[in-house]
């Protein structure tokens, strides 16, 4: 599957939220939407980190 599992970190690096089953991910705003397997959509105000492609994970950086 392509889908990937989306970790929001805060500023020390603690893990505040994980998304799983993302499909799409498009910068808006100040933040990023991202759209999940099953049609939904949420934005979350945050800034791409690290994409590990072999793990299928994406981590942002909270910025509120």
């Amino acid at each position: 599957m392509c889908e990937a599992r989306v970790v929001i970190q805060g500023p020390a690096g603690e893990e505040i939220e994980a998304i799983e089953d993302v499909t799409t991910i498009v910068p808006e705003g100040d933040g990023l939407k991202l759209y999940d397997l099953y049609g939904g959509h949420r934005v979350v105000p945050a800034a791409f980190k690290e994409v590990r492609l072999l793990d299928h994970t994406v981590i942002l950086t909270a910025t509120e």
